[in-house]
């Protein structure tokens, strides 16, 4: 097998595992992974946010952040972080207008690129995506519903403590719980997830270093005390 057919049986392979594309059936997941270009963006690579108005990307690997950009005061903030299986961008595929966030790669990014009307006639003709769509589209109203409740009602220690537990891959009989994805960013990216900035991040990061409830070594992050995360989290909410 060569190594272009190797690639799109891993393409499908991880397509298959994700919420949208799961239920779709083998050949129509085949044909979309053999009829669409690869797109590919290196990390940390600041992307044209006007190439959603004319194709849809299915996300492969890495890790996209969509921001937004006071003009005023040159603050940002991340509304999503999209992984494998994600759209960019969902918001244009519905409705056909700029979205005026600003994708940034946070690692190396592989996507299907495929023409904005030929991925609203996929959701139109084929049944099962259909039906995963709108749950798919469910699932990022809430987050956006959970990010301003959290920003109305939570301190940013509470906010990042949810960050954190979030992330965290909880192992039986473990000493440490590894931490994915916002291990390996800095403190103003993890500001920009949770609404706010870099200093006040790196000093709550080191109270919950002190609390001994996470630790950093190698620039690997990890929960010791997940127990006493979630505790945080919920003393955190009753006192709001």
């Amino acid at each position: 097998m060569n190594n272009v057919a190797l690639s799109k049986e891993k393409f499908f392979n991880i397509l298959k595992q994700t919420a949208l594309f799961k239920n779709m059936d083998n050949k129509v997941l085949y044909h979309l992974i053999e009829t669409y270009p690869v797109q590919k963006w290196r990390k940390n690579e600041s992307i044209d946010n006007t190439l959603g108005l004319k194709c849809t990307y299915i996300l492969i690997s890495g890790h996209l952040k969509l921001i937004k950009i006071d003009p005023k005061t040159g603050r940002s903030i991340t509304m999503f972080v999209l992984e494998k299986g994600d759209l960019y961008d969902f918001f244009t595929l519905l409705d056909g207008k700029e979205h005026i966030s600003f994708p940034i790669a946070l690692e190396n990014v592989t996507a299907l690129k495929v023409p904005i009307e030929d991925m609203r006639m996929l959701i139109k003709s084929n049944y099962e995506f259909n039906a995963s769509f709108l749950p798919y589209l469910g699932s990022k109203m809430r987050q956006l519903e959970e990010f301003g409740e959290s920003l109305v009602f939570d301190d940013t220690a509470t906010r990042l403590s949810k960050l954190i537990l979030k992330h965290t891959l909880p192992c039986k009989n473990e000493k440490y719980h590894p931490v994915k994805l916002i291990n390996k960013l800095s403190h103003e990216s993890i500001a920009e997830m949770i609404g706010s900035v870099r200093s006040v991040i790196t000093t709550q990061m080191n109270k919950l270093k002190k609390e001994n409830i996470i630790v950093s070594k190698r620039g690997h992050l990890a929960v010791k005390e997940l127990e006493k995360l979630i505790e945080k989290c919920d003393i955190f909410l009753e006192k709001n």
